[in-house]
């Protein structure tokens, strides 16, 4: 078992270091590693599938596979602004109703202005006339400004130094403070909504396409309740998840998901590394036999120092400047993350021993299934993009 993992393990590293490395010098994000998660997607439904056929649950094929691609697709895609696109859409179903452009398309579209006729050019002179209102209230505040300066400089020095005073005394107040509206208004989290919104509906049309599914095969009552949850299941599992791993990518950068990567897996090696050597109690033993609370302590320390290896090398060569995440962050990413990623190798064991399997499949020779790879991904994913999120590494 060993050996297989190595021989697999070591070439499969370094394909993962090369496509990340092109992946990150890409104009267009992720147009090197989605082909690459694609097909492990694919590799993925087919084994969450034969899972659930294995415990008695026969969800339809297509309803999975279209929600779970769709889930994963969509979330890519919306790194790019696609609001022009859906307000031709919605122009074209208002012309069709009311037989003129709708007025908004206009302030979205330059080229809806030189079609629209006399009530754009309208529309067009009152923007020209707020905008030159707007140029002199900036410049009447502009001149103010200059005055306070031109006050600030005769004021006594000790009242000039008892303002600064002040207000470093203030600003160590809010030292540690998340400004919010800074938060809110990053591009990390503009991208990150953005994909919010595409995903949720991709997971809405998968529900629905679940019950229209099972709708169409449905002959006798019995069972068809159940197919149906093993299919919302599947794209939830899935779909759901996986598109965290893709939000990474697209708000924060190649860094962010390949830091989770290694915590994650160094939690597991660490995990597996401990176990062995001083292993004594059992952590789950009716889930995973072979898994201790020692070794799980282990893959705690581990994680940790694969946060920090992210945070103190990868970062700074991956973006040219150095991480201003704290001691006490890294901590923190360390250990909620490879906690997160024994959870998710956890939760893949409750639905393999439920269905009374071993691996999920055979695709590769000594770790078993692309699940049981991603088992842990999956779930410390969320976790990761929280964490990137509010600013806990940076």
């Amino acid at each position: 078992m060993l050996h297989w993992r190595l021989l697999i393990g070591v070439p499969l590293v370094a394909f993962l270091v090369g496509i990340c490395w092109l992946d990150a010098r890409a104009s267009i994000p992720g147009v090197v590693l989605m082909p690459f998660f694609l097909v492990c997607v694919f590799f993925l439904c087919r084994e969450i599938v034969a899972l659930l056929h294995a415990g008695g649950i026969y969800p339809r094929r297509s309803t999975v596979y279209l929600g779970i691609f769709g889930t994963i697709i969509l979330s890519w895609l919306s790194c790019y602004n696609t609001l022009p696109f859906f307000m031709h859409i919605e122009d074209a179903f208002f012309t069709a109703l009311h037989g003129k452009s709708h007025p908004t398309v206009a302030l979205v579209d330059p080229q809806a202005n030189a079609k629209s006729g006399p009530a754009i050019n309208k529309q067009g002179a009152e923007a020209v006339d707020l905008a030159a209102r707007a140029l002199v209230e900036a410049r009447n505040a502009l001149e103010t400004a200059e005055n306070a300066l031109q006050t600030a400089r005769n004021v006594p020095e000790n009242e000039r130094q008892a303002d600064e005073k002040t207000g470093a005394e203030m600003r160590e107040a809010s030292d540690g403070e998340v400004n919010m509206a800074e938060v809110a208004n990053e591009q990390g989290w503009n991208t990150a909504a953005f994909a919010g919104i595409h995903i949720l509906l991709a997971i809405a049309a998968g529900v629905l396409i679940a019950f229209v599914g099972e709708m169409l095969r449905f002959k006798q009552p019995g069972g068809n309740i159940i197919n149906l949850t093993g299919a919302v299941f599947a794209i939830v599992y899935i779909g759901l998840l996986g598109s965290f791993m893709v939000m990474l990518r697209l708000a924060y950068g190649i860094v962010a998901v390949v830091s989770m990567i290694i915590v994650t897996k160094l939690c597991d090696i660490g995990a597996y590394t401990v176990g062995r050597l001083i292993g004594r109690h059992k952590m789950a033993p009716s889930l995973s036999p072979g898994k201790t609370i020692e070794g799980g302590c282990g893959g705690v320390a581990f994680s940790i120092l694969g946060a920090w290896f992210s945070v103190a090398v990868l970062f700074p060569m991956a973006t040219g400047r150095p991480s201003e995440t704290t001691w006490l962050g890294v901590i923190i990413y360390g250990v909620a993350v490879g906690i997160s990623g024994a959870i998710g190798d956890l939760a893949e064991s409750l639905i393999k021993r439920d269905v009374m399997r071993k691996d999920s499949g055979v695709n590769v020779p000594g770790f078993g299934g692309f699940l049981d790879i991603f088992d842990s991904l999956l779930v410390a994913a969320p976790v990761a993009f929280a964490l990137w999120a509010f600013h806990v590494v940076q």
